[in-house]
Parts: structure tokens; sequence; C-alpha cells
């Protein structure tokens, strides 16, 4: 029997639980890694991500990311580190002169606001300068991901509130924990002053694994946080195994009262979802969508796994490597064969006869088998590696397809029998839309696309129009395919200019009729065609300037590939102030 109303209490927790429940599998894992880990290294990269090097005993050694870029700030394990800064910053040279090097005490994820925080264990004797720590040198690490632009900030855990900041953060009680930032690192900007990081209590929770005890783990809370405790003492609530929330002392955020009705028992739990019931849940050409990535992921699993090359060929190569440098003193002075002892060739999996090459001594031939052992062994290393890849890349989709179906059986049943309802309410599922997003596919999409998205394809043109400053017009391909699109259209008198090396966007410079181009329409045509290719930091680069009528586009070149049967080299060089005022303009 379904409750009339909801206690007052459950309908303030509520939204911090759902929002809980929806983290805990996206963070338990990195908190689990970082809990005891030791930070080896810290670097920062200039596109806003900061990197923890961490070392646990047993662990990969994955870098921990935490990101304040805009569309995706957070905290993840990275199988690739961003390439760093090429001087660090001031949050980088802070964090390794305080924190670098120390263990990490505990992990906490705050929900109101935003913020995930690091904190460090005291620094050990064998600590540098130890004896001469200040009393309150930094000893975490915050993201805060509420504040605008997202920030991460080298902070010191204060418990209770100091005197000078008694007046901006009125809303402490007791003795919460307190942080002060000494320095933090935005998109933005970095300061380096001493500030309040946060001017309210926080509303904590300990991410655990999934399978940790709830119960355990409120026997032990404090009065002060009674709240949390009620959730778990009430035997009429079906709940998950989910890690309690922890309100500090005197915040009053949900201390009004108890619930005045009981909540009767709800059904009891589902069975655990696997793949193939996910799958079931999920419309037609979502599960075509799904089971195409699967075997995909799979038979690429399968080939990488069989280019293996096998364990005991590396072990024969290494046994004769071995022996060859061992016995090479054995080899006849002046002759261009060695008839092998048989012991050797038993023991060592020699060839009876070995015979050198023109001009090779028997020392070229132990170090060429060495050569071909230590490639066999890099190779392997590297296979295994896209094995391993591969591997986390099919359980991770798994797992992400399982996560959608078991959010779509928790939908009520009346929901799920109506698509119409169904398909409004997948927008609200996190697990859903990342499915979607990866498969590029939509819940309700037909196998026919409207006539008018059909045309606008058919209206789409192969390049992104500017107007030079001196009047002519500037295009600049979208990709490889569009290149070969856009170079039809060009006259064979105008000028096509791009980069000498590396890939890069072709540009059509529109050329005047009885006249050349103007410098300062090449000058911008070079500087799209740099900053649109793989030299787009270094902001200089040689380019290609020819016209149309000089190029050739046969049918057994690559897309966007041409030969180039006359032009001039230029080399350009631009600042960043340049460009902006060139983009300014077209706007």
């Amino acid at each position: 029997m379904q409750p009339t109303t909801t206690p007052r209490f459950f309908q303030e927790i509520a939204p911090h639980w759902a929002r809980l429940g929806l983290w805990q599998k996206k963070f338990t894992l990195v908190f689990e890694r970082l809990r005891h880990a030791t930070v080896q290294k810290i670097t920062a990269s200039d596109d806003g991500f900061l990197v923890l090097n961490i070392y646990k005993p047993g662990a990969p050694r994955d870098p921990v990311l935490l990101s304040i870029q805009r569309t995706g700030s957070g905290i993840a394990l990275g199988s690739a580190r961003p390439q760093a800064q090429p001087k660090p910053n001031s949050v980088v040279q802070m964090a390794r002169k305080y924190l670098q090097g120390r263990k990490v005490h505990q992990v906490l994820l705050s929900i109101e606001p935003v913020a995930v925080i690091i904190e460090f264990a005291p620094p050990g004797e064998n600590f540098e300068d130890s004896r001469d720590w200040p009393a309150d040198a930094p000893n975490c690490l915050v993201l805060d991901l509420d504040h605008r632009p997202a920030r991460v900030c080298v902070a010191h855990k204060h418990q209770g509130v100091p005197e000078r900041y008694a007046s901006q953060c009125s809303g402490y009680m007791g003795k919460e924990d307190f942080f002060e930032s000494h320095c933090e690192w935005s998109l933005e900007n970095t300061k380096t002053k001493r500030r309040a990081t946060f001017t309210q209590p926080l509303v904590f929770s300990c991410l655990r694994s999934l399978a940790t005890d709830v119960a355990e783990v409120s026997a032990t809370s404090t009065a002060e946080a009674q709240p949390a405790a009620l959730l778990n003492a009430s035997e009429n609530i079906v709940h998950t195994a989910l890690p309690p929330l922890m309100i500090p002392a005197g915040a009053g955020r949900f201390q009004e009262e108890t619930p005045q009705q009981p909540v009767t028992a709800a059904a009891p739990p589902q069975p655990e979802m696997t793949l193939q019931g996910a799958l079931n849940l999920l419309p037609t050409h979502v599960r075509r969508a799904a089971r195409t990535r699967i075997q995909f992921l799979e038979r690429r699993l399968q080939r990488q796994k069989a280019d293996l090359p096998a364990v005991h060929e590396l072990n024969a190569l290494r046994s004769r490597a071995e022996a060859l440098r061992a016995h090479i003193y054995m080899w006849p002075k002046g002759f261009s064969q060695w008839h092998v002892p048989p012991e050797l060739i038993t023991s060592a999996s020699l060839p009876p006869i070995i015979t050198l090459k023109p001009g090779q001594s028997p020392g070229d031939l132990v170090s060429a088998t060495f050569d071909t052992l230590e490639k066999l062994k890099r190779r392997r290393d590297e296979l295994e590696r896209r094995v391993e890849e591969s591997r986390v890349a099919l359980e991770r989709f798994e797992d992400s397809v399982i996560r959608a179906g078991a959010d779509c059986r928790a939908l009520p049943e009346e929901i799920r029998n109506a698509q119409l309802s169904l398909a409004r309410e997948v927008t609200h599922l996190v697990s859903v839309q990342r499915l979607l997003t990866v498969l590029e596919v939509t819940w309700t999409a037909g196998q026919q696309k409207s006539a008018a998205l059909e045309a606008e394809r058919e209206r789409r043109l192969p390049y992104r129009s500017y107007r030079a400053s001196s009047g002519e017009f500037l295009r600049v391909s979208k990709s490889a395919a569009d290149a070969d699109a856009m170079l039809k259209l060009m006259p064979s008198h105008h000028t096509w200019v791009h980069v000498v090396t590396g890939e890069g966007s072709h540009v059509w410079l529109e050329k005047p009729k009885g006249a050349k181009p103007s410098d300062a329409a090449l000058k911008e045509a070079a500087m799209l065609a740099i900053h649109h290719s793989k030299q787009t930091r270094a902001q200089e680069a040689d380019v290609y300037v020819a016209q149309r009528g000089d190029l050739d586009k046969r049918k057994d070149l690559p897309p966007g590939k041409v030969i180039v049967r006359r032009s001039e080299h230029r080399f350009v060089r631009y600042s960043q102030i340049e460009l902006q005022m060139f983009m300014e303009k077209q706007e």
C-alpha cells in the first residue's frame, strides 16, 4: 500500500539521495584508488587538467585527473596524461611544495555545494623540512564544481572557523570543517590570496563500495547527525546500499520534524540486471546498435590477442641470444660459418650451422639477435596495453548498457507501457543519454530521415567563409572529403594555400580579375591554414601558395591529398592578438 503523503524530512533529503545514487558508481573507483595512495608528482595542462601521478601497491598507475573545463569538469582516472605546461603555475608550485610526496588520508564528496576534497595525511618524519612545517600549511586539494567557472584550490582544513572569517562565514556553528584556500586556479585566472573556500557548511558524503553495509556505517553516527541515522533506522523503508549523508552539527537543514505517518513496506527488490535483460528493455534500433558495438569491441579484442607474440617464442629467442653471447668466442676466426656444438643445439635450440651475411661479424650477429628480441618484447608490451584498453572499453560499454537498462526498469510500470511517456522520461536519465550519445542514435529515431534534414545536408557547404581585410573571400575546408569538394568549385586562376608539413585544412583565396592577391590577404590565408592544422600551437610554419590550375587530384589519391606541380613557399609567423583581431572582424 502506497503512502498518500511523503513526510517533509524525506522530501528535503530526496534530491541529495538521488544525486548521491548517480555519483555512487561514477566516483567510487576513483576515490578507492586515491585512498592511502602516495602522490608522486603533480602537474597541470593548459587545457584545464590538474594531474596527480599516484602510487598504491597492487593498483594500476593510471593518473587521477582533476578537470576544471567548462564542459567536462570533474575527477576521473585517465589512461593518457595530458601534455604538461612548459612552466608550472602557482597551484602546481604550491601543491608540489606542500602536498607532493604525501599520502592521501581520505577523499570526501560534498553534495551541497558540489565539491571533491582530497585530504592528505600529516607529513612523516622523513618528509622534507617536516620539522619547520607551518601549522596552517595546506593539507587539502579542493575541486569546487559549483563555482563558476570550476576551480581547484590548495587549501588548509580547519576545525571551526578562524576569527578572521567570522564575519563573512556566519553560517558555521560549532566545529564544522572549514577550508581556507591558499591558492586557487580556474580557467580565468589564478589567485594566491588567502580566502575562505566556502562560506556555508558543507553536506558531506563518504563514498564507499557498493557492498558497504549502511546500517554498520550509521551505527557510528554522532548525535548531531541524527537525521542521517534515521534513514537507516527506519525498518519500513527499502533503499539501496548507498553511503549516508553526514549533516554538519548546527546546520539545522533537515531537523524540523519527524515523519507523521509510517511508510508501508515496498515491493521486494528487483533481481540483478544482466546484459541481455538490459538489451531487451531498449528499443529495437538502440538494441541493434548496442549489439553491433559489442560485437565490434569483442572482435577487436580477439584480433589483438591473436596478434600477441607467443611467450614461448620470446623465451626461445632469449635463450638463443644468451647462448650466442656466451659462446661467441668459439667462432672460428676468419670463417663465415660456424658448426654449432651439439650440446648448444640441444640446450639453446640453435641451428646446426650459422652463416654470416657479407660484411657481418660474429659480434654484429649477436647484436642483431638482441635487437630482434627487444623489438619483439616492445611489440608484445604495446599489444598487451592495447588488449587491456580494449578489454576496459568493452567492460565499460557493457556496464553502461546495464546501467541504462536498470534505470529504465526502475521507471513506473505505467510509464514503461506508454512509449510516448517513456520517450519523455528517458531524457532525464543520465545513463540512457550517455548510451545514446555513444551509439549516435536517438530513443525514437525512425528508419527514414525527414526530407528537411536531407535537403539541409544537400545545401551544406564544404567550407567556412571568411573575408580578408582587403576584401577578398577566404574559404577553409571543413574535412578531407570537403577539401576535394571545395577544389572542384575553385576556378583555375584562384589561389590555394596549405601548410607544407603535416595535416591541415585547404584554404581558397579569391584572386581578383587581372590582379594579384594582396600581401595582407595572403598572410591572413596563411594564418587560417596554420590555425586549422597541427602547427596551430606554434603559430608559425611554411605554407604552399599555388594556383588551382597547378594542382592535380587523381582518383587513386586518398581524400584531401593533392599533387602540387608548381608553387612557392612562404614562412608565416603571427601572434595570438593578430588572430583574435581577424576573428573579431569576421563577427
